[in-house]
């Protein structure tokens, strides 16, 4: 009998080998039954808290650089406003979840919807624009309403993957019809430039989605290649 592991042979009786520590194992013994879970133990997720520490302090003294040097200079905000609100726009996105250990996807895509929908009106208001609410305000209220709807069914919907995302794509392709169609109210810019390339490719992708999740070894195959 001989080590599985460094080959030295080994004298009968012995349960580990001498130069190794391998335990032996002989192929004419039954194998040991060990008691392992039937599942394997959750992963530990490790804390966001410490980056979300950090981020808030370089954040705020960002802040702060900011509002010293506009005042000292000018008086006033003047390009300040605009680098502020992009902090605080990326604060609601990448940081403020990090906060909460099991973040709600549902709630944080409405928040960093609002939280955008903020900064284009203070930029419209800034730049003496007329188009927030005729162009901005319904892209970004369409856009919280389809991208929320999709993270809920992905969330608590089992199964129908494929019905999901290739209902996503066809609604990708539609909104980015409205959006030129806003465009169009707002600025005057002639229809369909654009818009109906992304249509007819998001068409094409969510067709292809729905019938994979009509057809089972279509569905398979996406399953084995992209873990779909």
């Amino acid at each position: 009998m001989y080590c599985v592991k460094c080959g030295v042979r080994l004298q009968d009786g012995v349960s580990r080998c001498p130069l190794c520590d391998t335990p032996v194992w002989n192929p004419g013994e039954p194998a040991q039954e060990h008691g392992y879970p039937d599942h394997y133990p959750r992963a530990q997720k490790e804390s966001a808290l410490p980056f979300a520490v950090a981020m808030t302090v370089i954040s705020v003294l960002a802040i702060a650089v900011i509002l010293t040097i506009c005042f000292r200079l000018y008086g006033e905000l003047r390009w300040g406003g605009y680098v502020i609100g992009g902090i605080m726009l990326f604060y609601c996105i990448a940081i403020l979840p990090c906060w909460f250990r099991h973040p709600l996807i549902e709630v944080f895509i409405p928040v960093d919807h609002a939280a955008a929908a903020l900064y284009v009106l203070y930029i419209c208001l800034k730049t003496g624009g007329r188009w927030f609410m005729s162009f901005a305000f319904p892209v970004i209220l369409i856009s919280c309403v389809l991208f929320t709807a999709v993270a809920c069914l992905l969330k608590h919907v089992r199964g129908g993957r494929a019905f999901i995302l290739g209902g996503c794509l066809l609604g990708l392709g539609g909104f980015t019809v409205l959006i030129e169609f806003f465009q169009h109210l707002t600025f005057g810019t002639p229809m369909f430039q654009w818009s109906l390339y992304s249509l007819i490719g998001a068409a094409v992708a969510g067709g292809f989605l729905l019938l994979a999740g009509m057809i089972p070894a279509l569905r398979g195959t996406l399953k084995k290649r992209f873990f779909f």
